[in-house]
Formats: C-alpha cells, sequence, structure tokens
C-alpha cells in the first residue's frame, strides 16, 4: 500500500487540513514573536491590534499547498477534506472579525 492510498480517505485530509495551519500558526509566533507567551498573551496581542483574523488567514492559506499536492497526486477524498477544513477556517475568521474585531 503507497502512502498515496492511505492518504486517500477524507477524515485524513480533514485533520491534516485542520492542523496544518495551527502548525504555521505555531510557527509564526515561534518566528516572529516567541518573547511573548504562547497562547494568552500572543492571541490577545493580535486581537488589541485587530490582526488576528489576518494571521488566521494566512496560516489557513497553506492548505492551498497541500490541496494542490493532493490534487496532483489524485488523492482525491483527502483533497475533499482539506476543502471542508477551508470552509471551516473560513467559518472561524467570519466570527473572530464580526464579533472580536468590532471598530470601535
Amino acid at each position: 500500500m503507497s502512502w498515496n492510498e492511505k492518504l486517500d480517505s477524507y477524515w485524513k485530509g480533514l485533520a491534516i487540513g485542520m492542523l496544518f495551519p495551527i502548525f504555521c500558526f505555531f510557527c509564526y509566533w515561534l518566528f516572529r514573536y516567541s518573547y511573548m507567551d504562547f497562547p494568552v498573551k500572543f492571541v490577545k496581542y493580535l486581537m488589541f491590534g485587530q490582526m488576528l483574523s489576518a494571521v488566521i488567514k494566512v496560516c489557513a492559506l497553506g492548505n492551498l499547498l497541500i490541496f494542490y499536492l493532493f490534487l496532483n497526486k489524485h488523492i482525491n477524498k483527502g483533497a475533499k477534506g482539506i476543502v471542508t477544513s477551508v470552509l471551516i477556517y473560513v467559518a472561524l475568521v467570519f466570527y473572530v472579525m464580526y464579533y472580536h474585531e468590532q471598530a470601535f
């Protein structure tokens, strides 16, 4: 069984699509803002500067690379899971934009 066949599952694609932006978010913190405490102060800093939705968008953009890789290798069920995870992240961005980053 090749790795293409192992990854050709909707649920594995969904899991990869949900975890990769979290990994990107962690790397963004690690390389730019490692002097802050990770979840609490960093997220508060992003929310205060009204940048949280922009950072989530950039981190979720990494799913595009995985999506094209999956399509190129004909891992179609996994690609469907990644598309679903992108839709979940879009809903998260809308929530953050309209309920946490409102202009005063």
